[in-house]
C-alpha cells in the first residue's frame, strides 16, 4: 500500500497493492466471513465494527476491508475499486503524478514524453 496520486478522485490516496485490492475484493463479494479471516491472519483483536455504514449494506464488508487494510474509512465504495497501484503507470519524472495507465506512454497532467510521439 502506497500513498498516490489517484486522477478519478483528483487528489492523493492510499492505492493498494494487488494482493490487498484482491482481498477487497473478496469481501465485497465473500462478505464477513473474508474480513473475520484477515483479522484472525493478523491477529488483530481490537477491531470496532462501523456500527452504520452511510451507504448501501451490499458494500458493508469491502468498506471493512479497506479500513482494516488502511486504517481510512473510505466513504464512497466504487473509489475503493479503483484504488489499485498497478492499474496507474509509473510516476512522471518531470510532475510526479502517475501515468494514467500502465501502458501510458506520455503524461497527461504535464505533457511529458508527448514531443516523442509521431504526428499523424
Amino acid at each position: 500500500m502506497e500513498e498516490r496520486f489517484c486522477w478519478r478522485c483528483n487528489v492523493n490516496v492510499v492505492m493498494l497493492n494487488d494482493e490487498e485490492f484482491a482481498l477487497c475484493q473478496e469481501a465485497f463479494i465473500h462478505g464477513k466471513k473474508i474480513v473475520e479471516k484477515e483479522l484472525e491472519k493478523r491477529n488483530i483483536k481490537d477491531f470496532v465494527w462501523l456500527d452504520k455504514i452511510e451507504t448501501f449494506e451490499k458494500y458493508r464488508y469491502l468498506l471493512e476491508m479497506y479500513r482494516m487494510l488502511t486504517g481510512e474509512y473510505e466513504s464512497n465504495p466504487l473509489a475503493i475499486l479503483h484504488h489499485q497501484s498497478s492499474q496507474f503507470g509509473k510516476d512522471c519524472p518531470n510532475c510526479k503524478k502517475p501515468f494514467r495507465t500502465s501502458r501510458a506512454i506520455y503524461c497527461a497532467r504535464c505533457g511529458y514524453g508527448s514531443g516523442n510521439l509521431t504526428k499523424i
